[in-house]
């Protein structure tokens, strides 16, 4: 073997070495868990590294698997939490009506679009926007359905019961009450089961096992003149712990 075979299979083995060794090259990217947030504000520890948050690492919390990436100049960065079978915190998930939704019962009964699953142990801000219409015969009532252990309450704004709103304005006596998920809820209408009236649910939610959370909804009395939830109306829940 002459001098430069020797010489091309040092360079080689030397450039390995240094792609392999973030000591060498000054660069490194790895996963961790979190051990200490905040020591120096908008950091977080893993382990012996202290790493600078990205904007979009919301609520970071001890236990997080996180990735880092360590810049050239030996800076460490976390980017953030390692995808798992949980929701992300801070992240808002929608679900919405893709078309009217016509009943004429008056049992209470899941939506089949308005309906998310929820993980155990943890904590949402769960709202439902609604966009219904009903004659005032037959009104439109709500409830939920959460997962078994599920605790809070949940605030209903809309048109009060029994009211009939004008058919061409907005204004009315409306609902401001705050009930259990199953207490059901009876809104008003404009008397007509075309014409949309709008009404908001929300909740801070608490779980124990993971399960659904869903709008139940149905007549208030049992009417062949149907009570619709329109097209547009959804769901959104955020995790927030």
């Amino acid at each position: 073997m002459d001098g430069f075979s020797v010489a091309q299979g040092i360079k080689r083995a030397s450039t390995q070495a240094g792609r392999d060794d973030p000591e060498v090259r000054r660069a490194d990217v790895q996963t961790g868990i979190v051990t200490a947030v905040g020591a120096t504000p908008g950091t977080v520890d893993v382990g012996s590294i202290r790493a600078r948050r990205l904007e979009t690492y919301l609520q970071p919390a001890v236990g997080d698997q996180v990735l880092l990436v360590q810049s050239g100049t030996g800076n460490w960065w976390a980017a953030g939490r390692t995808a798992s079978g949980t929701a992300p915190l801070g992240v808002p998930r929608h679900v919405y009506k893709t078309a009217n939704l016509d009943r004429t019962s008056a049992t209470l009964t899941d939506d089949p679009e308005l309906t998310m699953q929820l993980d155990a142990n943890a904590v949402y801000h769960i709202e439902f926007h609604l966009f219904h219409a009903a004659v005032n015969a037959a009104r439109f009532r709500t409830a939920w359905t959460v997962p078994s252990g599920a605790t809070g309450t949940r605030s209903a704004l809309g048109p009060d019961q029994g009211v009939i709103l004008s058919s061409t304005s907005s204004g009315g006596q409306g609902r401001f009450g705050v009930h259990a998920f199953t207490t059901a809820c009876i809104y008003g209408s404009r008397d007509d089961n075309t014409l949309l009236c709008y009404s908001v649910e929300a909740s801070t939610l608490f779980t124990t096992t993971a399960g659904a959370c869903a709008l139940q909804w149905a007549q208030q009395t049992a009417s062949a003149t149907f009570t619709r939830l329109a097209q547009g109306s959804y769901m959104r829940a955020t995790r927030i712990a």
